[in-house]
């Protein structure tokens, strides 16, 4: 984990412009603990922060060139590139993994990033062609922002990086906080106009003769010819390993364990590793919420995760940490008040899943600077979700049974999880409960989110002859990887990264990745639960009780106490005149909420509305952007 940033311009002299990159780095500092570096040129500053061994920045000179590499993240084939290199006659050395992305560009140019596998995002300068090369992993798990100046680019890995810059662009239009209230992720958008993120599985070139962006990688549709027994043995081959790539050499890696089937399996397999290797035990570590009280009624519940978390330690022999949380840690002023730095800079409207996995790597760090998680086994496997939305409609809206002649029921186009989030909430959006009527209708998010699920499914590959209900299923799967996917991996990367902690993710492995895509529904689930293919690929190394545990969703504080202090928070914003966020509220709305009693059915719609608010106040007052409609 670093923090990387710079700027490139074709039309200044750079050379005498460190102090802009070191603002720029100054904004990561969270990511990168360690030593600024920059690397000056006329017309490029590249800049990172150290973080753990292998990342941060490297000068690779070879056979008459040259390649400056600023890098964040980890390559998890690092041994078989370096002997791939060596092959090639390159004087490789002993190169971290800057190093080895230099050596690959000076030998593949733009193509280096297909050869290039782990969790990464990385900016390549090469002098002699005064071109910059920005790339990002397969499935997105590391972040890059960047944006075109007048004569230039701006990058970083977060978007505080790029609008700290005089440069910078830092207005919010309707486009904008559409993004923002979508509850989605347009591959490549970012909320602040004309800021982007380079695409998971994407490149960037920018020379003098302009910028081009394209894809390395994507999921592509492929028959599949696996039996069963054949598709299991495949999947625990395949996670095995991921695991095992993910740990690399670093046997101090620990794990945040839940107690549910996705972080037990990575934890068994984890474990199995570090027996081989005979490199002690694997540390794990749970949280969970002592003050639960009279719960928050709400659709994001679930039983506590410390008892199973602690069956599965028993079962796999760990060295286990259990961090108790409550109330106050949600409260807490500090936690709150840097709560949307490290969301990558963006308001949710459900900030105590970051907030609480925040406070988890936090404890992390004190032991180790790099953990396993089970996260995206949903998007990967098959979630719940999925099992009732693709047995009921397909993401056009289309409910089963229905001809298309109007004889079937029929609803707007949306993506799986909106559709799922609208049974429960009854504002336009997640999250949107007090903003101004007039500016709801101006940014129409149901057709907006219609827009961009129809624009997303153009771009699914497809199957010749797939019958109707796999490429229904193939679609869900599609949409999930393309917008709830990136999602994840900002407030996850966001929340980690912002405590010190390298959080790594075996199911994001592109290999994985690929080959479920292609496993018919059939089989994906085929004793009709989700994930039943992980579930059958890992019976051997698990209790019964955690192959049969239902889904639970990350421990958030749920006591009525947390409402009331939300309330408190919602006045103390009202009642200031300079509150940027109250011009863009149904302030009527608001003051009915915080006098009215607490309604238990309504809890926890008003907890998402008020945090919504309180983040875009937040997020308004501290960074760098300005609201034009």
């Amino acid at each position: 984990m670093s923090g990387i940033a710079g700027w490139v311009d074709f039309h200044r002299d750079l050379s005498v412009e460190r102090g802009a990159v070191l603002s720029q780095l100054a904004t990561l500092a969270a990511r990168g603990p360690g030593a600024e570096n920059v690397w000056i040129g006329r017309h490029a500053l590249l800049g990172s922060r150290g973080g753990p061994r292998g990342s941060g920045q490297a000068i690779v000179a070879a056979q008459g060139d040259s390649a400056v590499v600023v890098m964040d993240g980890h390559l998890t084939n690092a041994a078989s590139l370096h002997a791939e290199l060596s092959g090639y006659g390159r004087a490789v050395g002993c190169p971290g993994y800057p190093e080895l992305v230099g050596h690959a560009y000076l030998q593949w140019g733009e193509a280096c990033a297909e050869h290039l596998e782990g969790m990464f995002a990385a900016a390549v300068w090469h002098p002699r062609h005064q071109r910059l090369t920005l790339l990002r992993d397969r499935l997105g798990t590391r972040p890059l922002y960047y944006q075109r100046t007048a004569d230039g680019l701006l990058f970083g890995s977060e978007p505080k990086a790029v609008l700290i810059h005089p440069l910078a662009d830092t207005v919010v239009n309707a486009g904008g906080l559409r993004e923002l209230f979508a509850y989605t992720s347009t591959p490549g958008a970012g909320i602040v106009r004309s800021l982007r993120r380079v695409l998971p599985g994407g490149r960037v070139d920018f020379d003098r003769s302009g910028m081009r962006e394209c894809r390395y990688w994507q999921v592509a549709a492929e028959p599949h010819h696996d039996g069963l027994h054949r598709t299991v043995r495949k999947v625990r081959e395949l996670l095995e390993a991921s695991v095992e790539n993910q740990i690399g050499g670093d046997p101090s890696v620990g794990l945040l364990l839940s107690g549910g089937l996705d972080s037990s399996a990575v934890a068994a397999l984890a474990a199995a590793v570090l027996r081989r290797r005979n490199a002690g035990r694997l540390r794990t570590f749970t949280t969970g919420y002592a003050d639960v009280g009279p719960a928050i009624p709400g659709p994001i519940r679930g039983p506590e995760d410390r008892p199973h978390a602690a069956v599965v330690a028993r079962h796999l022999r760990t060295e286990h940490h259990y961090l108790p949380l409550d109330t106050a840690a949600l409260t807490d002023v500090v936690t709150r008040s840097s709560a949307v730095s490290a969301q990558q800079d963006t308001p949710v409207a459900m900030p105590q899943f970051p907030a609480s996995l925040r406070m988890l790597c936090r404890h992390v760090s004190r032991h180790t600077n790099a953990a396993l998680g089970g996260h995206r086994a949903d998007i990967v496997f098959g979630s719940n979700d999925e099992v009732v939305f693709g047995s009921n409609e397909g993401p056009d809206g289309t409910e089963r049974g229905d001809r298309g002649d109007g004889g079937g029921r029929s609803r707007a186009c949306t993506y799986p999880w909106i559709s799922a989030m609208r049974m429960r909430y009854p504002a336009p959006a997640f999250g949107t409960g007090l903003f101004s009527q007039e500016l709801l209708g101006r940014l129409d998010i149901p057709t907006y989110c219609a827009d961009m699920c129809r624009t997303d499914l153009a771009s699914v590959p497809r199957l010749p002859g797939e019958d109707v209900h796999d490429r229904r299923m193939r679609e869900i799967s599609f949409l999930r990887l393309q917008g709830l996917q990136e999602l994840d991996n900002m407030l996850d990367d966001g929340a980690s990264s912002f405590e010190g902690v390298d959080l790594r993710l075996p199911f994001s492995d592109h290999r994985l990745v690929q080959y479920l895509f292609n496993v018919p529904w059939a089989l994906k689930c085929f004793d009709g639960r989700s994930k039943s293919l992980l579930r059958a690929a890992t019976a051997d190394l698990l209790p019964d009780s955690v192959l049969e545990r239902a889904p639970s969703h990350f421990p958030i504080g749920r006591h009525p106490a947390y409402g009331v202090f939300l309330r408190r928070q919602l006045a103390h914003v009202l009642a200031d005149r300079g509150s940027p966020v109250v011009p863009l509220l149904d302030v009527a709305a608001a003051r009915r909420l915080i006098k009215e009693p607490i309604i238990a059915s309504r809890t926890w719609v008003d907890v998402t509305d008020m945090e919504m608010v309180l983040q875009v106040n937040q997020w308004l007052e501290r960074f760098n952007v300005r609201v034009l409609l």
